[in-house]
């Protein structure tokens, strides 16, 4: 027979779970009034976070656009040719460079000894070649004796005349007066009116002209060109040389880039490699000339190299606007579509960026779509493009819609 009394007791010791699950069915219950819509769907539908990895297929992603004709067209572009990061060296090889300015002294003599008496004259030719490398021309002779007048003529003009010891020599020839057949003339005077009775006149030893010639091919040039996009993708730029001294004077080596000096220093030889830093401001696109100078001695610039450091400036990124009124659609059930276009049937991969959320891409079809709701935001949004193969997008949409198929 079964206790009515302890039955009533246990079931009176059920009530207290009884009416503890009903309040967390209300509470669940008025969860659910006040959730809003958007997290509504996300939780029926049961696909949190499918936007941001679309390669597990459980949303709509990939494929072409079947939609009808768009509500709201956000963003608009034509991102063009993009291709992986990269950083990229090279280096471009220029002519050596023989720069010199060399002094050459040459003598000539033209007689052992000179006697000249009262009255007497004697002439001399010499020959100076490359009258556009000389320097000067000079006159030495020494003095073994003499008395009176002397008058040396350059090319019948009078360079000299009186008396003259050793210790006025020697006698720079104008250059001026100086041709490449030239005629010196030794004549001795009587010095006074009582002179032409008295038996004046001059010994010469060693009767020399001397030549100084400057040799020189101090300055050249060398040209480089720079295209636009190496230009923009220009990172760091340097030359290297090695100097190699044929006659080393102390010579000051200058090299200017676009008329700009970036290098003006001593030679130093048997230093190895020398690297000039090309600043960006000195540099521009197209047709750079650089120009080298030195001031005094021989020297060749060797294993001359410009070496170029290119890098990826930056990367694709634009900016779209949802105001509120286009968030209520999204909240309302509307779609919110990315779609790119892309020229040619090569292999077009990377990863397109919705305000920091990745929404990967990889197709040899000329169209990609994908669905961002769940990406964008109330107000200001970000996208960036991370290429990982090269490729040309044509046109890159962003719009409102009901349908993605």
């Amino acid at each position: 027979m079964v206790d009515i009394g302890n039955f009533l007791k246990k079931g009176e010791e059920g009530q207290p779970a009884a009416y503890l699950v009903m309040m967390i069915a209300l509470f669940l219950i008025i969860y659910a009034i006040i959730l809003p819509s958007s997290e509504k769907e996300a939780i029926y539908n049961d696909q949190p976070g499918n936007a941001v990895f679309p390669a597990g297929n459980s949303m709509n992603y990939g494929g072409t656009y079947g939609g009808g004709k768009p509500l709201m067209n956000f963003f608009s572009d034509s991102p063009g040719y993009m291709k992986p990061f990269f950083n990229e060296v090279f280096q471009k090889s220029l002519a050596s460079i023989n720069l010199y300015s060399v002094e050459q002294q040459g003598f000539e003599t033209l007689a052992n000894n000179i006697q000249l008496e009262n009255g007497d004259k004697v002439d001399f030719v010499f020959r100076v070649d490359n009258l556009n490398e000389l320097q000067d021309a000079q006159l030495l002779f020494f003095v073994a004796g003499g008395d009176g007048e002397l008058n040396v003529k350059l090319n019948g003009i009078s360079i000299l005349s009186g008396e003259v010891t050793s210790e006025m020599l020697p006698i720079n020839l104008p250059k001026s007066m100086i041709g490449e057949m030239n005629r010196l003339t030794f004549e001795a005077n009587s010095s006074g009116f009582f002179g032409i009775f008295s038996n004046n006149g001059y010994l010469l030893k060693d009767v020399i002209v001397a030549r100084n010639y400057v040799t020189r091919n101090n300055y050249e040039i060398r040209q480089f060109v720079l295209s636009s996009q190496e230009y923009y993708n220009l990172n760091h730029m340097a030359m290297y040389f090695m100097l190699n001294c044929f006659r080393d004077e102390n010579g000051r080596l200058a090299i200017r880039l676009n008329g700009n000096l970036i290098h003006d220093a001593l030679t130093v030889c048997d230093a190895g490699v020398t690297e000039v830093d090309f600043a960006y401001g000195d540099l521009i696109e197209g047709r750079n000339v650089l120009e080298f100078l030195v001031d005094r001695g021989q020297y060749i610039l060797e294993n001359v190299v410009i070496e170029v450091d290119f890098s990826q400036a930056g990367y694709y990124k634009e900016y779209f606007t949802l105001n509120s009124a286009d968030y209520q659609l999204l909240n309302a059930g509307a779609n919110i579509i990315l779609q790119a276009r892309f020229l040619g049937g090569n292999k077009n991969a990377g990863t397109f960026y919705v305000n920091g959320f990745p929404v990967y891409f990889d197709t040899s079809l000329p169209e990609f779509t994908a669905d961002l709701n769940g990406l964008v935001y109330d107000g200001k949004n970000v996208i960036t493009i991370i290429p990982d193969t090269a490729f040309e997008m044509v046109a890159l949409d962003i719009f409102l819609d009901r349908e993605l198929t």
